[in-house]
């Protein structure tokens, strides 16, 4: 007679997971069914709005574009779940899943639901993000502003000043309303029961990471502490929920935490904490001029090798794995188009997945796919109505997405089939 320990063993919804259909951590490495897991993924930010989007056959795309990415060899989707507030501000995800505070549009959980079912088909495992250090899916700023937080200050306009702006959302971690309405979207989101599957979120090996927020920031070295403890106090509550799934930060590296690598690493070393990660933008931090025929100078190669091989040094200081989770460039001549060639991002992006196999990085998700550029576009940002694409609405689109067509870039990631 066989006998399951039901400590290893579950039913859900007339399916049968083992613990080694979840993905776990051991040392530096992911495992999967009790084998090293490392992965090559992409961004896809927008995957769980598509089946939303009924105007441009969002369901119909959704099914595409998960295809060709399983032919390409991705295996892991980083996917943003949260977004916060109202149409207004034209640089923002529409429709957003929390228009109000604890008010969630059921269209938009029953899209992440077939977005769920879809990758599950084609074992693909999904990182979801819980919130957003910026204000292009609403995020902490939306939450301060929905509890009272006077003066908001939004990229593109006119009251437009970083400074202000990080005064701004430092004030997040200590808003008592702010928190509790994220620990409430946290605990909706992890006992929902997918209507497709009929399997509660928390059950769903599809799903590998709930991630705290993309790039959260202390922003102000007096919101550090206040910081920290969200952090831990938001890991331990999602591990109180939720047993089976991976819990990471979101975290840029050293320059999330302006450049204080013990604030790093001591939120990286918390047991609720799983791995860690990093994000790579030389343009946006300025690693070389902004000059296309600059990006891949020894300067902006340089840069990137250290702060690859200073994370991986932390890593193994901490035991924990290490995933590259954004990493992009532009394309040549900081062209938007199709059209234009890609070589220094190609030469970029095999630097990076070479690199990082060297230093045994256990994931990376290069940002992002897919890029598109529809007929309709005016300018060359996102309108309300068009198809969701890899740039998020405050960013040109084709500024950093990998198009369909780009198959030069396909073949180095396909080609990079680690393990």
């Amino acid at each position: 007679m066989k006998v399951f320990r039901l400590s290893l063993c579950f039913f859900v919804s007339n399916c049968l997971f083992s613990q080694s259909d979840f993905i776990s951590v051991r040392n530096q490495e992911f495992f999967l069914k009790n084998e090293p897991y490392t992965f090559i993924g992409t961004n896809y930010w927008y995957g769980g709005l598509l089946a939303l989007d009924t105007a441009n056959d969002g369901l119909g795309r959704l099914q595409k574009e998960l295809d060709f990415l399983k032919q390409h060899g991705i295996t892991n989707l980083r996917v943003l779940i949260a977004s916060e507030g109202d149409d207004r501000y034209p640089y923002r995800i529409s429709p957003s899943l929390q228009e109000k505070p604890l008010v969630y549009n059921e269209s938009v959980l029953r899209s992440y639901d077939v977005f769920l079912a879809e990758a599950s088909k084609r074992n693909m495992r999904v990182v979801f993000i819980l919130n957003n250090n910026w204000e292009w899916s609403g995020g902490f700023g939306q939450y301060l502003t929905w509890a009272g937080y006077p003066n908001p200050i939004l990229p593109k306009t006119p009251q437009w000043d970083w400074g202000q702006y990080c005064e701004y959302i430092a004030q997040f971690y200590t808003c008592d309303s702010c928190q509790y309405w994220y620990q409430e979207l946290i605990s909706q989101l992890l006992n929902r029961k997918n209507t497709i599957t009929h399997i509660p979120y928390k059950n769903d090996p599809t799903i590998m990471t709930w991630e705290l927020a993309n790039e959260p920031r202390p922003m102000k070295p007096k919101a550090i502490n206040a910081y920290k403890n969200w952090i831990k106090l938001n890991a331990e509550l999602i591990k109180s929920i939720d047993k089976n799934h991976l819990v990471t930060i979101g975290v840029e590296g050293v320059i999330g935490t302006s450049m204080d690598t013990n604030l790093y690493k001591e939120i990286h070393l918390l047991s609720a904490i799983d791995y860690a990660t990093i994000h790579i933008w030389p343009k946006t931090w300025q690693w070389y001029n902004g000059e296309s025929d600059h990006s891949i100078t020894d300067t902006t190669l340089n840069k990137t090798k250290s702060y690859i091989l200073l994370h991986a040094k932390f890593c193994r200081e901490l035991n924990k794995p290490l995933v590259i989770e954004e990493f992009g460039l532009h394309r040549d001549q900081n062209n938007f188009s199709a059209r234009s060639a890609s070589t220094n991002r190609d030469y970029y992006y095999k630097y990076i997945l070479d690199l990082g196999k060297k230093e045994k990085i256990a994931g990376y998700n290069f940002w992002g796919a897919i890029a598109y550029r529809d007929s309709r576009l005016k300018t060359n940002y996102w309108k309300k109505g068009l198809p969701f694409t890899a740039d998020p609405p405050q960013e040109e689109q084709g500024l950093y997405g990998v198009y369909m067509t780009d198959s030069s870039t396909w073949k180095i990631i396909r080609n990079m089939m680690i393990k």
